[in-house]
């Protein structure tokens, strides 16, 4: 009776063995977003739409925590992703500094070492100026920047986005601007109202959100005059050929199984199926459309194409 007894436990224990992780029910535990900002600000603010989604609409059935781990311009938290439990029960959010960090040799990964569960729509992007200021609009700036080289300084986080977006525009313009590490959004505003730069980079909402205050919307980075903001011309009108939708992007480690990812990617898809969620998302300046990860793969290949012969120029115009 004992020795049967003893067996099926072993039978049991074997079998448990052997059945690999991704077939228990998932998840199984709190999912945990790993956010590489401070509290408060977009990237944060759109992953606590999706924690609540997920947590009130009973999408995962699993409680969600956020843990922001800001700091060098993201790459803390970006490692950490890519450094958890590829289990599916930590994911994280960025944007297209994925790229650019690895382009300028700040960290050694890129968007090729992560499983990417897909981009929750994409933000459009402007170029403000401070209503004190010395420059009215982006045109005088573009003027005084050709006749005075290096002169017009871009409140920038070296190494991401807000900084290789400018030099493209500065490029196509066929002028040279100065670039002061500065750091994330909250840094280049203060930066900016207070009248250390003259001109920065900022999401469409953010734009909005912060036109009382003082920042004056100068440059659309869009295809079209956006319908927040029908007075301010974009790159295009100024014969500057520069489109730069930013996109929100959920990441896994690398060696996600691929059933967890898919359970993840459809729980994204069902979330912003719901009008609260794509009334949100919008209210963020964001086009609430789920991108494919095949998708999103291309675009950052894309992004990585237009930043690489920037970044010798990137690094001598560090000051």
């Amino acid at each position: 009776m004992a020795r049967s007894f003893t067996r099926r436990v072993a039978l049991a224990c074997a079998l448990a063995l052997a059945v690999p992780a991704s077939a228990f029910a998932f998840p199984d535990q709190p999912i945990k977003i790993i956010v590489p900002t401070d509290p408060g600000g977009a990237i944060d603010g759109l992953s606590r739409i999706f924690q609540k989604a997920f947590e009130t609409g009973n999408v995962l059935n699993e409680s969600v925590v956020v843990i922001n781990m800001a700091g060098a311009g993201g790459t803390i938290g970006t490692r950490a992703i890519k450094d958890a439990e590829p289990d599916g029960h930590t994911i994280g959010l960025w944007h297209d500094g994925i790229v650019t960090s690895k382009a300028m040799g700040v960290v050694d990964f890129d968007q090729s070492d992560f499983e990417i569960i897909g981009a929750t729509g994409f933000a459009d992007m402007g170029l403000a100026l401070s209503k004190e200021g010395r420059f009215g609009t982006f045109e005088e700036l573009l003027a005084f920047a050709k006749e005075n080289p290096d002169t017009v300084t871009v409140a920038a986080n070296i190494g991401l986005p807000v900084h290789f977006v400018p030099m493209r525009v500065a490029t196509e313009a066929g002028v040279e601007l100065r670039y002061v590490q500065v750091g994330g959004g909250a840094k280049r505003y203060q930066s900016l109202l207070g009248g250390h730069t003259d001109t920065a980079l900022f999401s469409t909402q953010e734009l909005v959100q912060f036109q009382e205050s003082g920042l004056k919307p100068a440059l659309m980075l869009t295809d079209e005059r956006v319908a927040e903001l029908p007075d301010v011309p974009t790159a295009k009108e100024l014969g500057l050929d520069v489109v730069v939708p930013s996109q929100r992007i959920w990441l896994a480690p690398k060696g996600t199984p691929e059933d967890r990812l898919k359970i993840l990617r459809d729980a994204f898809r069902e979330a912003m199926n719901q009008e609260e969620v794509a009334a949100q998302l919008r209210g963020f300046g964001l086009n609430p459309k789920f991108l494919e990860p095949d998708v999103v793969r291309a675009q950052l290949e894309e992004a990585l194409a237009e930043t690489l012969p920037l970044v010798p120029a990137a690094r001598k115009a560090v000051q």
